[in-house]
């Protein structure tokens, strides 16, 4: 088949294609599939997608023909039920107008109302911990990101429910699990995925009716307010104004407790970096914990996020759907067609990034020759994640502060593995040993 034809599509299996590859290692998957091409067409039980690792080509989807390119029905369907009315399965003008109704609580000073915040609540989560106590890491990292979220989402303290967030979006995950047996099966079918789904939902949308009971228009100075004064004045619906604050509660914890996590992993296996911030949060910290005016001058830690979130990223991948004929790297891609653009392999791509496997947060401010969408950890263009300068701030802040407080010991129980779902999740058991500074 000539070039004009078709991309090459990478060896797979009959009547699974590729799926069973990415269903037992996804990252290696997705690594060897790239050794094809920066454009590869994938093969999966019941349907075909193109699997793009070329930063120009990133670019091309993302950002300088964006409006050839929707979200697909793949992501709308797996929100199904929980995010139907949210900006992150909106399309068309109806997305425009929910980013719109959005945009007011992610401004700069509205990020930097919310850092003392962050600070704050993490401190007083990390205090709770005593000297030699054994973490499970995951869980606490999630429970953190649950509370930081809800300070600044609604001004609430969650501490004790956090369990129904994090059961949604565990649901969530596991309803995109590659390997569920009933991944296959036509979605009228039920599951027990699918139900356990339903239930977790139903307890979210009770949580979050709650918390929308308890709150009037422009009460407080946080999301939920800005969400409530847009509803005031016409331009969000109350099922809106719902649906994105569960959005935010889902995604909003699942990327920045992931990074934490891996943040530490990555600092208890390089001291000589946790030595580093510790001597950074000394030199800039005026009290017993970070200010939100005192974010820019932690160079040494932003760039330990950044460094973080290059290698091991908030989600799997970032889904597009051609909304007409497209040509992408000489080849002609028809309306409809599938894309999958994956930031784990940009982000290790040797052809960008010199050692890409070594954990090297100097690179930062050592290499600025590299691709712009060689790195995009929140995706890229108008439809980049609108909460993307809230979690670089957060967990710049919530990771100086636990320095500032503690060291953690990790161990992992095993070669880390990962999940083949909506976010790359690590299988294996992860603990950590406090000491406390």
């Amino acid at each position: 088949m000539s070039r004009a034809d078709s991309p090459p599509t990478p060896p797979g299996l009959p009547l699974v294609g590729n799926g069973w590859a990415f269903s037992r290692r996804p990252v290696d998957a997705m690594e060897s599939w790239a050794d094809h091409g920066d454009l590869v067409e994938l093969r999966f039980p019941g349907q075909s997608l193109y699997m793009v690792s070329g930063p120009d080509l990133v670019e091309q989807i993302l950002v300088d023909q964006h409006d050839r390119f929707t979200i697909g029905p793949r992501q709308q369907a797996t929100f199904e039920g929980i995010e139907d009315h949210a900006v992150t399965t909106a399309t068309g003008d109806r997305w425009k107008r929910l980013r719109r109704a959005l945009h007011p609580a992610f401004t700069p000073d509205r990020l930097q109302q919310y850092g003392d915040r962050m600070t704050t609540v993490t401190a007083r989560f990390v205090d709770d911990w005593a000297e030699g106590e054994r973490l499970d890491l995951t869980a606490a990292m999630r429970a953190l990101a649950v509370q930081l979220l809800a300070d600044s989402l609604v001004g609430a303290d969650l501490r004790g429910e956090e369990d129904v967030v994090i059961a949604a979006a565990d649901a969530l995950v596991a309803r995109t699990n590659f390997r569920r047996p009933g991944q296959l099966l036509p979605d009228w079918v039920p599951t027990p995925t699918d139900r356990r789904f339903r239930r977790s939902v139903t307890e979210l949308d009770d949580l979050v009716d709650g918390l929308l009971a308890d709150r009037e228009a422009g009460a407080g100075e946080d999301v939920l307010s800005v969400l409530l004064e847009a509803h005031e004045r016409g331009d969000l619906s109350m099922a809106e104004v719902r649906h994105n604050l569960v959005g935010l509660l889902l995604a909003g914890h699942e990327s920045p407790s992931n990074a934490l996590a891996s943040a530490w992993r990555l600092l208890s296996d390089h001291g000589d970096v946790l030595d580093e911030l510790v001597a950074e949060y000394d030199a800039v910290v005026d009290g017993d914990r970070p200010t939100a005016a005192e974010f820019e001058a932690l160079t040494r830690t932003r760039n330990v996020v950044r460094e973080t979130l290059r290698l091991y990223p908030p989600t799997t991948g970032v889904n597009r759907m051609a909304t007409t004929d497209v040509t992408l790297d000489g080849y002609t891609l028809s309306a409809g067609s599938q894309l999958f653009v994956p930031q784990w392999v940009l982000h290790r791509d040797e052809r960008f990034w010199t050692d890409p496997e070594r954990f090297d947060p100097d690179r930062w401010a050592r290499d600025t020759t590299r691709p712009d969408h060689a790195y995009i950890p929140f995706s890229a263009g108008p439809r980049a994640c609108i909460g993307a300068d809230f979690a670089r701030r957060e967990l710049t802040l919530a990771l100086a502060t636990m320095v500032g407080r503690v060291a953690l010991d990790v161990e992992v129980d095993g070669p880390l593995t990962f999940t083949p779902s909506l976010s790359l999740r690590p299988e294996q058991d992860i603990t950590a040993t406090v000491h406390r500074r």
